[in-house]
């Protein structure tokens, strides 16, 4: 039985899904290679010129040298000695405030080259069927369809795929290792909440995370109107972007209103965000409320990969407050 035209106009989405993926890899491969390569151009670049400074010195001392050496052997010694100093000197300027703002400005251009591509295929890295985000398993139903042509409706190919799934420990954990990597650069998220008329807003509120994985904390003042939006429970919440341009996005997100002092957590701020207690008097310190953030789930995502992280199944010891 051939699909129904409602399948068929997903097949043909999932396709351009798949069309838009694999341009966004290849321009992300071809934007490590040329970051790559600009390095070892640089290394190489400086490598040369201390060479070839060495060689001229050596060319202007060459009526001191013993006629027996020649002039090949010394050459070749220093020329040898010159690149590597020079690749040291190289690699050592990459890490100087002036080497990195070199990489910088080559990254942002070379971003901004591909970037048609980049935001193209960010925009498929979820792809929803019937409310469900199902961008994993549409590789598995795009092949069990059109390869094999074992279904003829989408949400038998769906059905097939999710009781054949296994659990990949490996991927999971991948998943979990980038979440915790993400998570240790960055103390700024765009919380997402809406108030009692359903309107929503957003704030950019600094966050410390726990020993529980996706367990966060953040801090708001009694007064706040984020302290009824908080109540109602419903928050999305989506960090700041790396330098490298990964982010974590949860819009499955519990918080609850501790009741314990800011002091509980207080050391967590000061080791995480460094001063942000010194803009709070001990007056403000003591009337914060400390709310809890638990992530169901989340995703970790970059300019090359769409990481999802469950914490449902994993288990969260209760805090030490």
């Amino acid at each position: 039985m051939p699909l129904s035209s409602a399948d068929q106009e997903l097949v043909a989405t999932m396709k351009q899904r798949e069309f838009h993926l694999k341009r966004r890899q290849r321009a992300a491969d071809t934007i490590h290679y040329e970051l790559r390569r600009h390095r070892v151009l640089m290394v190489g670049t400086v490598a040369v010129l201390v060479a070839g400074a060495l060689l001229c010195m050596l060319a202007a001392m060459r009526n001191t040298l013993p006629d027996t050496w020649g002039w090949w052997r010394p050459a070749l010694v220093t020329a040898t000695l010159g690149a590597v100093l020079g690749s040291y000197i190289g690699q050592s300027l990459l890490h100087t405030a002036y080497g990195r703002k070199l990489l910088v400005g080559k990254e942002n251009r070379v971003r901004e080259k591909y970037s048609a591509d980049l935001h193209a295929g960010r925009r498929w890295l979820q792809y929803y069927y019937e409310g469900e985000n199902i961008s994993g398993y549409v590789p598995q139903i795009l092949y069990s369809i059109e390869g094999e042509r074992r279904f003829d409706s989408v949400a038998a190919a769906l059905a097939w795929a999710k009781a054949s799934r296994r659990v990949q420990t490996e991927v999971a954990d991948r998943a979990m290792d980038r979440f915790t990597g993400v998570t240790a650069q960055i103390n700024l998220a765009v919380i997402a909440s809406t108030d009692q008329f359903g309107r929503p807003s957003s704030r950019l509120m600094r966050f410390v995370i726990s020993g529980r994985p996706g367990v966060w904390y953040v801090t708001t003042a009694p007064e706040s109107p984020k302290v009824q939006e908080f109540d109602h429970g419903r928050i999305a919440l989506l960090t700041l972007p790396t330098e490298s341009g990964e982010t974590i996005g949860s819009n499955r997100v519990q918080i609850r209103c501790l009741g314990t002092s800011f002091s509980t957590i207080a050391e967590l701020y000061r080791t995480q965000v460094p001063g942000y207690l010194d803009g709070l008097t001990e007056e403000e310190q003591q009337r914060e409320l400390v709310y809890e953030l638990t992530l169901e789930s989340a995703t970790a995502d970059n300019w090359s990969e769409h990481d999802v992280v469950e914490f449902r199944d994993r288990e969260l010891p209760e805090p030490d407050l």
